[in-house]
């Protein structure tokens, strides 16, 4: 069975299921009042969740070895904005073409190979 993936930051992952999920993209077909009580409960429910995880001694550990290892810091902004939309989303842009335009620049005023030996004779 081929499956389609939301895309869920890692806590998102640990602290919230399927159903929840459900709940969350059927309350804008709720009525007002539905929604106000509904968003509140799924909110209640997270926080609880999040709660849970961060108090289990080995949760700690677990959050830890779902980490992503040391990484170039643009691929890191790169992987947030894949979360973002809107103006968030538009500044981390921004923030990766920047970053881009500094790496060029190191790069270009990188002395080459043989310049380094000219330069020490």
């Amino acid at each position: 069975m081929n499956e389609e993936q939301i895309s869920q930051t890692l806590l998102d992952q640990m602290v919230s299921s399927d159903r929840e999920q459900m709940i969350k993209a059927a309350i804008p077909y709720l009525p007002p009042k539905g929604q106000q009580i509904f968003s509140v409960y799924e909110k209640a429910v997270e926080f609880i969740n999040t709660v849970s995880v961060f108090s289990k001694r080995s949760s700690g550990s677990d959050l830890c070895a779902m980490s992503m290892p040391a990484q170039n810091p643009v691929d890191i902004v790169n992987d947030i904005r894949s979360f973002c939309y809107g103006p968030s989303r538009d500044k981390l842009n921004q923030m990766v073409n920047m970053m881009a335009m500094v790496q060029m620049l190191q790069l270009m005023n990188q002395p080459a190979d043989g310049e380094k030996e000219d330069s020490h004779e």
